[in-house]
């Protein structure tokens, strides 16, 4: 290929209007003697040719790129504006001072160099007057000359070439088989420059300084109409490009243990480009070189890496998808009426605004902000010097706190979390000497006069005041004292009004609704001190249901709601059953459990009122932003209208929860969406996809913990005594087995201990989900491209197992041994390998790692 685009470049002079011959057959010559280096010398290969220059340390590269079995139009299409613009870079505004041995030399005609600059000029111009949708009209062209140059060059070599390609004798691209070659061409080329060419390192040495803006690359040559649709296309012929190169067959386990089962005759192939992504899932994740019956998890995400930059589980992608949509949105210069969005517009926009400030500037303002607060929550006595202690009120002074919104009051923390909100007894964590380094530099900075070893004597005995709290929650930790409602914690603590501080983290307009509601749901909870003082920043976080709604009315496919919903009965249903065949439970405990699972409650997403205007307001009345608010003062005002609207759900005045990482115990919106559920799969795709999430949900109404709670959420014990011994017995089974699970990331080293409630949610989880996969009528449902003559069982695994991919887990083993999830992998090898239906889909030998002769099971 790079032979014909340098063919092409030769054309290309051959064919210019305005080259005098001199500068032609200079420009000709120069191309032909272009040296080419295509990926790495052949000598390479050789065992140990890079030792005398790697003794250390040496590494292997694999490519990101494989195109060998592409159609001849979509190499090109690909990568001929690549190579067209590298060899560019020799006639760019630089390159072309330089003759065919390198060399500075002027060999271009006066005439020629003047029109030559004349073209430039035109391109910087153009660049200069770019209205880029990140940067606006604020673009430097003569920094970017070269590398505009070369784009444009890079592009025409490569469309040359392109259309001397004879499109008869080539196969089509899956799902674009009715599109003209013309606009495929700059379809696969805009691929190339917005996401290929971040993953590649094809004869390209990143000018970081010089480059000039993807955006740019694309709209000079590409126009798009609908950015929002053709970014949906592009993905799926960018997926179908991927599944093209990937052809090789998995490979099958030596030892069969039962007859291979007969493919189904599926209805016709799913073309939609969500089903085209799933089938790149499929295709260009796995490494068929492992034998799925070792590891199952490397056998379907092997080349995960390859294909793509998120380093977490790809069940989580989706959130991050979500938050850049959002922060797009916010990007766009849009009048709403709404006033959730316009308040986390001007949010967003203070955000920005102060990232562009001098850091130091900030952190001053900040300071001189944080003695307004302090004046507004009552006197300090370091700057009041007439302070008299007897007419200090505490009670007013954590009243007055909580009206700014903070929650943490030194001796204690309210807490609001998913379930039920909390006090925790609260310690500080900071030491003393950075206390007194902090409380001296913003005295000095708000020009407050102190006397130095007065402050100093203060400072220890608030260090000792810590001291005395740490040692008093470790003795309190050992008891492990949890108390149900706010009548105990006041009769305990009857000095602190807690009523009355807790009732001003409320909206203003319902606080003694809201009291009434929660009084009795608030339990305190001694000797787990919430250490984390760092506050979530995200527009997304902040502004979790302004930001869903806008996410929901932009960019949802609302239909997939009706069939997550469905999906949820089917779930439920299977889950009743596998109740209803348990071999061990007794009746009164099989009955108890049916019940529990029959008055779940579901949310699917979110609820249907969110798309209303003005939806949201009614929970937005509390807050108003000024133009003179800076970001500090906004972001403490949007923190306490955040805890408003978590007490706001807790006692039933909103139908979601605020924070949409806890939406719903059934399913949140990034999950009921492309790449892991949509309409447009077929039902055991949508199944396969997020069918083991929805039962691990529900699971957890049977975890070690959630076992113990009754249909009403209630703390009861309505296990009879064999049966709770019987699922303790089985639980413990899991806790051993990851115990000694020997994961590829942390060894022989984790604790089953801290996981076990998610071990046994996916335990349920994958159970029900494949029930409920077995009874689809697959005859009636297309196949995934590729996956034609696959058989279902296999397929089932597969995708469900693609939830799980993820890079290298580097979180730190301590890390990791305190986390309540297990391991990626041993989401995918432990828990399939308990499965009997894994081994006997894959035949699996008994003893092999997949299918080991102690399983692990709980209904």
């Amino acid at each position: 290929m790079v032979e014909e685009i340098r063919e092409n470049l030769i054309e290309t002079f051959v064919q210019s209007t305005w080259l005098h011959e001199n500068t032609r057959m200079r420009a000709i010559r120069k191309a032909e003697l272009m040296k080419k280096v295509i990926g790495y010398p052949p000598e390479f290969e050789v065992p140990g040719a890079l030792d005398n220059f790697f003794e250390s340390r040496c590494g292997s590269h694999s490519s990101m790129i494989r195109i060998s079995t592409y159609p001849i139009y979509a190499k090109i299409a690909s990568i001929g504006e690549v190579i067209g613009h590298e060899m560019g870079h020799g006639f760019d505004t630089e390159g072309r001072r330089l003759d065919e041995n390198g060399g500075k030399h002027d060999w271009w005609t006066s005439e020629d160099s003047a029109e030559y600059d004349r073209k430039a000029q035109c391109l910087i111009d153009q660049y200069n007057n770019y209205d880029d949708p990140d940067f606006g009209r604020n673009l430097n062209g003569s920094t970017t000359i070269q590398e505009m140059a070369a784009d444009i060059i890079g592009i025409s070599v490569s469309l040359k070439t392109y259309n001397k390609v004879d499109f008869a004798n080539e196969p089509s691209i899956f799902g674009f088989e009715d599109e003209k070659p013309d606009k495929l061409f700059f379809h696969i080329t805009a691929l190339v420059i917005t996401k290929i060419k971040l993953l590649i390192n094809l004869l390209i040495l990143t000018k970081q300084l010089s480059h000039s803006g993807i955006q740019w690359q694309v709209f000079n040559h590409f126009s798009l109409s609908e950015r929002h649709n053709n970014q949906i296309s592009s993905s799926a012929l960018y997926a179908a490009l991927l599944i093209v190169k990937n052809h090789e067959k998995p490979q099958t386990p030596s030892t069969p243990s039962r007859p291979v089962l007969e493919p189904v005759k599926h209805k016709g192939v799913c073309k939609s480009p969500e089903c085209i992504t799933l089938a790149h899932q499929l295709h260009n994740w796995r490494d068929v070189s492992v034998d799925p019956c070792q590891n199952f998890f490397k056998a379907v995400c092997g080349k995960y890496n390859e294909h793509s930059l998120y380093k977490n589980a790809n069940l989580l992608r989706n959130t991050e998808i979500v938050a850049n949509l959002i922060k797009e949105y916010l990007h766009k210069d849009l009048s709403s009426s709404s006033k959730s969005e316009n308040a986390m517009k001007f949010f967003f926009d203070r955000c920005e605004t102060t990232k562009r400030m001098n850091l130091t500037l900030v952190t001053l303002n900040e300071k001189r902000e944080i003695l307004k607060l302090i004046k507004q929550v009552g006197s300090w006595p370091m700057l009041n010097k007439s302070w008299n202690e007897s007419e200090f009120d505490l009670n007013d002074m954590m009243s007055n706190m909580a009206k700014l919104g903070a929650s943490k009051f030194g001796f204690f923390e309210v807490v609001h979390q998913v379930v039920d909100p909390y006090f925790d007894v609260d310690s500080a964590n900071m030491t003393a000497g950075q206390l007194e380094k902090d409380i001296f530099e913003f005295l000095e900075l708000n020009n407050v006069l102190f006397d130095i070893e007065s402050a100093r004597n203060d400072v220890r005995n608030i260090a000792k005041l810590i001291h005395d709290m740490a040692e008093l929650l470790s003795a309190k930790a050992q008891e492990n004292m949890r108390e149900q409602g706010t009548d105990k914690m006041q009769e305990n603590v009857p000095s602190i009004d807690f009523e009355r501080i807790t009732k001003n983290l409320f909206n203003p307009k319902r606080q003694d609704v809201v009291w009434e509601k929660l009084k009795t749901k608030f339990y305190s909870f001694p000797g787990h001190p919430y250490f984390s003082n760092k506050t979530r920043n995200h527009v997304m976080n902040i502004f979790p249901l302004a930001a869903l709604r806008v996410y929901v009315r932009n960019h949802y496919d609302k239909e997939n709601l009706e069939l997550a919903s469905e999906m949820v009965e089917e779930i439920r249903k299977t889950l009743i059953e596998t109740f209803m065949k348990s071999t061990w439970l007794h009746e009164n405990t099989r009955m108890r459990a049916i019940r529990k699972a029959e008055l779940m409650k579901k949310v699917i997403g979110y609820p249907p009122e969110f798309e209303v205007p003005g939806a949201l307001d009614n929970f937005f009345e509390s807050v108003t932003f000024t133009d003179t608010d800076s970001y500090f003062t906004t972001f403490n005002k949007a923190l306490k209208l955040q805890k408003e609207q978590y007490f706001d759900h807790h006692s039933g005045f909103l139908s979601i929860a605020p924070d949409i990482r806890y939406l719903t115990s059934a399913l949140r919106i990034p999950f009921i969406d492309d790449p892991y559920f949509d309409s447009t799969y077929p039902k055991y795709a949508r199944i396969a996809s997020i069918g083991e999430a929805i039962g691990h949900e529900m699971g957890h109404g049977f975890d070690t913990t959630g076992r113990k709670l009754d249909e009403n959420g209630q703390e009861y014990d309505w296990w009879a005594s064999g049966d709770s011994d019987e699922y303790d017995r089985k639980a413990q089974c899991l806790i051993d087995q990851y115990n000694n699970y020997d994961d590829p990331d942390f060894g022989i080293n984790l604790n089953g201990s801290t996981t076990i409630k998610e071990m046994a949610a996916d335990i349920i989880g994958i159970s029900v989900s494949l029930k409920t996969y077995n009874k689809v009528d697959f005859f009636k449902e297309p196949s995934i491209f590729g996956f034609e003559d696959e058989k279902p069982d296999k397929l089932f695994f597969h995708i469900t197992a693609l939830n799980w991919c993820r890079a290298r887990d580097t979180t730190p083993l301590a890390t990791q041994l305190t986390a309540v999830h297990p391991t990626a992998n041993f989401r995918v090898n432990g828990v399939f390998a308990n499965m009997k239906s894994f081994a006997e889909a894959f035949n699996c030998p008994v003893g092999s790692p997949m299918n080991p002769k102690k399983k692990c099971e709980l209904f």
